[in-house]
């Protein structure tokens, strides 16, 4: 399994809650809001992990991720004009971190012994779960479900890729969850860059008509 080093795990929280904190504090938040929808946007994702895993929540076992939390609420709510134009560099992070928890999120359900369609089920929920309770806090359509978004369809991938190589292939596991979270990562920031969508709809009916439609008339 992936074993993150205790500062790149508090990087990543604390860059998830200054993301939370800078979507707060766009929308008119005061500081309590400020800190309440960093908390929810850095930590979410994993404690809705751990509680389906029917284990303590790590942000509650230990204080370190709370505190960096709180700092970089603090630090948004200080330095807000010079943040703000950090938003492109957040949308960078932010679209790396969502192979990043999908990974971990999948692994530590693996470790647990569950089946693999819940495993990936699990990761997605890790990577996803953070940034979609910020959205319903701030009365934002969350990416989760905006038509055509590819968001949850890249953590999907990300979390199929992860099991094809290291599951199906026997790669060794740290070169799977490179190879999974780079994927992942050039994926989300091409349909960011690039406005990638998928289909709103898919109407079979309507595309059998136009196949139809098209096919050359009968000879006489």
């Amino acid at each position: 399994m992936l074993m993150l080093p205790v500062y790149l795990e508090l990087g990543a929280v604390g860059l998830g809650a200054l993301s939370g904190a800078l979507h707060a504090l766009r929308r008119g938040a005061d500081v309590m809001g400020v800190l309440a929808v960093s908390t929810c946007t850095s930590v979410g994702g994993g404690m809705v992990r751990d509680v389906l895993l029917a284990q303590q929540p790590a942000a509650l076992r230990s204080s370190r991720y709370l505190l960096a939390v709180v700092a970089c609420a603090v630090l948004a709510v200080l330095f807000v004009p010079w943040l703000s134009r950090l938003y492109r560099a957040l949308d960078v992070v932010d679209a790396l971190l969502l192979g990043l928890w999908v990974v971990l999120g999948l692994e530590k359900a693996l470790a647990f012994q569950l089946p693999l369609p819940s495993a990936v089920f699990l990761g997605i929920v890790t990577s996803v779960g953070g940034g979609v309770i910020r959205d319903v806090l701030l009365g934002e359509r969350t990416a989760l479900v905006s038509p055509g978004e590819l968001y949850t369809s890249v953590a999907l991938f990300c979390g199929l890729l992860y099991v094809a190589l290291a599951v199906g292939l026997a790669l060794p596991a740290p070169l799977a969850e490179t190879l999974s979270i780079c994927a992942a990562s050039a994926l989300r920031l091409g349909a960011m860059w690039r406005r990638w969508h998928l289909p709103a709809r898919f109407d079979l009916l309507l595309l059998m008509d136009r196949l139809r439609a098209r096919r050359p008339p009968p000879p006489p």
